[in-house]
């Protein structure tokens, strides 16, 4: 098999788009808000350090992430975006990614990495799939979203404390 992680390409977002509406785990609205924030990373958030890969398999993107530091934090950084296309989760690729992102940002300097989800049952798989990776729950916001809809905080330490 032949596959590689590397930077997204302007060319890939209508891929992204696609494999992101079709995971059926994000709204209309989310995927038009990857779009914005796609368009940005190319436009002027990349040169803010904001980080953006694909997973590309048999010269097909399976897979991205989207990660970028907190704006007035001590070496915090955040994954905004992971998805894997429905037709090979839960098969490694998602972990891939993520480790990608955190030694990436580790690369960067980075001392914590977080990840917000959705407290809902549909991201009952999400919230386990971050546990599995050595993240721990440090905070929960309810009916952050919408009523009944909680915000989920995740961190990973990437940096002994000083």
């Amino acid at each position: 098999m032949s596959d590689l992680i590397r930077p997204v390409e302007p060319a890939d977002i209508p891929m992204i788009l696609r494999m992101t509406a079709r995971t059926a785990m994000f709204k209309p609205l989310e995927v038009e808000a990857l779009q914005e924030v796609l368009d940005d990373y190319f436009a002027v958030t990349m040169e803010m350090g904001h980080k953006a890969s694909v997973l590309v398999e048999e010269g097909i993107i399976t897979g991205y992430a989207y990660w970028a530091p907190a704006a007035m934090t001590d070496r915090t950084w955040y994954l905004y975006w992971i998805a894997i296309s429905n037709e090979v989760q839960g098969k490694g690729r998602g972990g891939r990614l993520l480790r990608h992102a955190e030694d990436d940002s580790r690369s960067e300097g980075a001392r914590l990495f977080l990840i917000e989800t959705s407290g809902t049952s549909q991201y009952e798989r999400t919230r386990q799939f971050y546990l599995k990776y050595d993240y721990t729950l440090c905070a929960c916001v309810p009916d952050y979203y919408a009523d009944g809809d909680d915000l989920c905080i995740f961190e990973k330490r990437l940096a002994p404390k000083a």
